[in-house]
């Protein structure tokens, strides 16, 4: 079955909520530039109550490696996603460290994961480029780009304008490791939708129950 992963978490409850109906990764964003920044005060209260879950993800963006490691030591953080132009050798110097690495690759044309070769990571993210912010455009990028990628299915999580209307037509086609979403679950940027956030879910993890019936 996908996985889904519920991105740019800013309180507790709506959290609380997306473990409850079946994420399987909670996001928290702490790059500066981010609609969905959320301190690491913040962040520490959220997950002293969400102790029994344990995919929480730290989002940076082309952040210092003592300030993402300090972040990630406070927060006992298990899962590390590089949002920016983090080259190999910094990702590589966390993987030692013991944490599961994420690294986005903003994707416009089939030249944009050109590099992917280079990053020996836990996992790839997918997200759609734009020239003005790093995420959250909630705008999906041509999934033809990615259909024949190996890698896809035990290893990407699609990101990118995925809502609930999408999303069981996003896990058909590709059929990713996980699916990520932020904006597409949203009533503002950081304040999720209760009825989004179900909805997303049920319908990213039904796809693989309906698809298992019909075979």
């Amino acid at each position: 079955m996908t996985r889904v992963k519920i991105c740019g978490n800013t309180d507790y409850e709506h959290a609380r909520l997306a473990a409850d109906l079946g994420a399987d990764y909670l996001g928290f964003i702490f790059a500066p530039s981010s609609k969905r920044v959320i301190t690491v005060e913040k962040a520490a209260e959220i997950l002293k109550k969400l102790a029994d879950f344990k995919n929480t993800v730290g989002v940076f963006c082309n952040q210092p490696k003592k300030e993402v490691e300090t972040i990630a030591e406070r927060l006992r953080l298990k899962f590390l996603q590089f949002h920016g132009e983090e080259t190999a050798l910094y990702c590589d110097s966390f993987i030692q460290k013991g944490y599961e690495t994420i690294k986005t690759f903003h994707v416009k044309d089939a030249m944009s994961l050109k590099r992917i070769g280079e990053y020996n990571v836990s996992a790839f993210l997918f997200d759609t480029y734009s020239r003005s912010e790093k995420g959250g455009s909630g705008i999906p990028f041509d999934w033809s780009i990615i259909e024949d990628k190996p890698y896809v299915h035990d290893k990407l999580f699609l990101a990118g304008g995925l809502n609930s209307l999408n999303v069981a037509k996003a896990i058909e086609k590709i059929r990713p490791f996980a699916v990520d979403v932020a904006s597409g679950v949203e009533s503002s940027p950081g304040t999720k939708d209760p009825r989004l956030l179900r909805t997303f879910i049920e319908n990213a993890k039904g796809v693989k129950e309906n698809h298992e019936r019909k075979t």
